[in-house]
C-alpha cells in the first residue's frame, strides 16, 4: 500500500477552543493507503517509519483540506454575462446566462478550487426546470465525473422547486398579473420543463447507484428553500435522507423577503416553519441564514442544524450579513460556502475566509468577533460536517482521511514575521490562495508545486475557450430576451413589499 510522510514547519491538526488550535512545531503526518496512521514531530515520525514518499519540508504549513459547503456552478454568473442585483431579480436575469457543458463546468470549478486548497465541496445544481430532450442523470453524472476526474471530493445535490418558481408566490397568480403575450410564453417555458416530486427522487436515486462505489463522492438532498418547496415535498425528503442516510441542503432566510414570506404564510419565519414540521436537525445544512431571528438561532443550536456562511455573496447580491457572531456565541454549527459569486469572483477560500475574519468584527472594545481559529474550523470541521464526513475529513487525526494541504510560507512570513505569531492567525492574516503549494485527497497527491497531476489544465482551458467562442443558440437567445422581458415585473412585484426595519444583530455606525 502507498505511503507518504506529509512534513511542515507547522502541522494544524484541529481547532481546540475558539482561541486555540492543536500545532505541531516541525511535525508530519503518516499516511498509508489514504488513512491517517499518525501525527507528530517529524523526527519521530520518520525514525517509526519509512514511506514510499516524503512531501513538503519545514518551509511549508500543513492543514487540514478546506471544504467549500455550498457552490453551484464553475463559471461565475459575471462570466456568464449576468451583473450582481439583488438576489430575486439576479435569479431572473440569469436566464440570460448562455448554456454551459456540465463536464467542463465542473472540471473547472475542481481545477480552481484544488489550486487554493479545497478538496470537497457541496456542488448543489437546479433541478426544476428540464428543457425538452435534456437527460439531468446524464448531466449530474457529468458533473461529478469533472470532479472525479480531477480527484477531489464531492457531495452532490440537485435542488428542486415545485412552487413559487418565478417570485414568492403561486406561479398562476403572479402570471395573471403579467400582459398577456408575456404570461402565455413564460407559462409555456414553466410547462415545457416542469419536474415533478417523482421524477425528482428517481433522479437522484438514479446518480446515487450509479456513483455509489465511489467513497469520494456523497449524496446530498436539496429542496431549493422554504418558499419553493411543498411540505409534503419536505416530508419525503427528510424519509429519503433517513433512508438512504444521504444529508440535508436548503437555501434559507438569505433575503428579507424569503423571511417576510415566512412571516406572511405561517405568523413565523422560515427556519421556525422548517422546524414545526419537523425538517431540522444535524443532518441538515442551511446556507446564508442572513435574516435569521434570535429565535432562529436558539433553533439551530437546540436543533444542531448547521448554517453555511455565504459572506461574499451575501454583500454582492445585497442580501444583507448573516449574525455569525450570535451564531458562534450560541454554539451553532457553521460551515462556508464560496457560492458561485464570491467576493473575488473566483474560489479562493482563504480570501473568502479573511472576509469572513474582517466583516464581523463591530466596533468597540468589547464588541464580539470571531476569532482566526473560529472561521478556520468553519473551514475545516464544519464544513465535513455540512457534507456528512465529520467521521472521516475535517481534522489531520488517526483514522481519519488523509486530505491534507500544505501552504508555502514564503509570501506569509518573508521577508519578516514575528516568530510569535500563531500559525492560524498568519495563514488568516496573509495567506491567499496562490500560497497553496501541494494538495492531498485520500493520500493521492492531486497538486505539487502548484502544477497538477490528473488534469491538463491548459488542454481544459483551451476546450473552454473554443466551446465558448461559438455563437449563441437560437434557444439561448429566448431565453435571455424572456428573462429581460420579464425583469421589470419582477422588480416591481418585491417593490410592494414593505419592509419595517427592526433592531439589527450588528451595527457599524450612527446617523447622528
Amino acid at each position: 500500500m502507498p505511503t507518504s510522510l506529509i512534513r511542515g514547519k507547522y502541522v494544524i491538526t484541529r481547532v481546540l477552543d475558539n482561541d486555540t488550535s492543536e500545532i505541531i512545531s516541525d511535525g508530519a503526518v503518516f499516511q498509508r493507503d489514504g488513512e491517517i496512521i499518525e501525527v507528530g514531530r517529524y523526527d519521530d515520525l520518520k525514525s517509526r517509519h519509512t514511506p514510499d514518499e516524503e512531501i513538503g519540508s519545514n518551509k511549508y504549513l500543513v492543514m487540514p483540506g478546506m471544504i467549500n459547503a455550498h457552490e453551484h456552478s464553475g463559471f461565475t454568473p459575471f462570466q456568464m454575462g449576468v451583473p450582481d442585483l439583488p438576489l430575486e431579480p439576479w435569479i431572473t436575469a440569469r436566464m440570460g446566462a448562455r448554456d454551459m457543458d456540465p463536464y467542463l463546468d465542473s472540471i473547472y470549478a475542481a481545477i480552481k478550487m484544488i489550486e487554493s486548497g479545497v478538496t470537497n465541496v457541496m456542488h448543489n445544481r437546479s433541478l426544476w426546470y428540464v428543457p425538452k430532450g435534456s437527460d439531468p442523470v446524464g448531466a449530474g453524472l457529468e458533473m461529478i465525473r469533472g470532479y472525479q476526474d480531477a480527484g477531489m471530493r464531492v457531495a452532490f445535490s440537485y435542488s428542486f422547486r415545485n412552487q413559487n418558481r418565478v417570485v414568492y408566490e403561486d406561479d398562476d397568480t403572479f402570471l395573471g398579473t403579467l400582459p398577456n403575450g408575456l404570461a402565455t410564453r413564460y407559462g409555456e417555458y414553466l410547462e415545457a420543463g416542469a419536474v415533478s416530486d417523482e421524477t425528482y427522487f428517481a433522479t437522484v436515486t438514479d446518480i446515487r447507484d450509479r456513483v455509489s462505489n465511489d467513497p469520494r463522492v456523497t449524496h446530498i438532498v436539496s429542496p431549493a428553500n422554504v418558499q419553493w418547496c411543498s411540505d409534503d415535498f419536505f416530508a419525503a425528503a427528510k424519509e429519503y435522507a433517513k433512508r438512504f442516510k444521504t444529508g440535508l441542503h436548503i437555501h434559507l432566510q438569505e433575503t428579507v423577503y424569503q423571511k417576510m414570506y415566512g412571516l406572511k404564510t405561517w405568523g413565523k419565519t422560515p427556519l421556525a416553519h422548517l422546524h414545526d414540521i419537523g425538517f431540522t436537525g444535524p443532518e441538515l445544512s442551511c446556507a446564508h441564514g442572513t435574516w435569521l431571528t434570535e429565535s432562529d438561532v436558539d433553533i439551530l443550536a437546540e436543533t444542531g442544524t448547521i448554517i453555511c456562511h455565504n459572506a461574499g455573496s451575501n454583500l454582492r447580491l445585497k442580501s444583507g450579513i448573516a449574525p455569525l457572531n450570535n451564531l458562534l456565541a450560541k454554539g451553532v454549527n457553521v460551515a462556508i460556502g464560496i457560492d458561485e459569486v464570491s467576493i473575488n469572483d473566483d474560489k479562493d477560500m482563504l480570501q473568502e475566509m479573511r472576509l469572513i475574519h474582517k466583516l464581523h468584527r463591530l466596533p468597540g472594545m468589547d464588541a464580539p468577533s470571531p476569532t482566526s481559529h473560529q472561521v478556520f474550523r468553519m473551514a475545516t470541521e464544519g464544513g465535513a460536517r455540512a457534507t456528512i464526513l465529520a467521521d472521516k475529513i475535517g481534522t489531520l487525526e488517526k483514522g481519519k482521511r488523509a486530505d491534507v494541504v500544505l501552504v508555502n510560507l514564503s509570501n506569509i512570513t518573508e521577508p519578516y514575521l514575528h516568530p510569535d505569531t500563531d500559525a492560524v492567525d498568519a495563514l488568516l492574516y496573509r495567506g491567499r490562495g496562490v500560497d497553496v503549494d501541494t494538495v492531498i485527497v485520500d493520500g493521492e497527491v492531486l497538486m505539487r508545486d502548484r502544477k497538477l497531476t490528473r488534469v491538463n489544465k491548459e488542454e481544459v482551458w483551451a476546450e473552454i475557450k473554443e466551446r465558448m467562442s461559438r455563437p449563441l443558440r437560437q434557444h439561448e437567445i429566448e431565453r435571455a430576451r424572456l428573462g429581460a422581458e420579464l425583469q421589470p415585473y419582477v422588480r416591481g412585484y418585491y417593490q410592494k413589499w414593505q419592509h419595517q426595519v427592526t433592531q439589527p444583530h450588528y451595527y457599524y455606525n450612527e446617523t447622528v
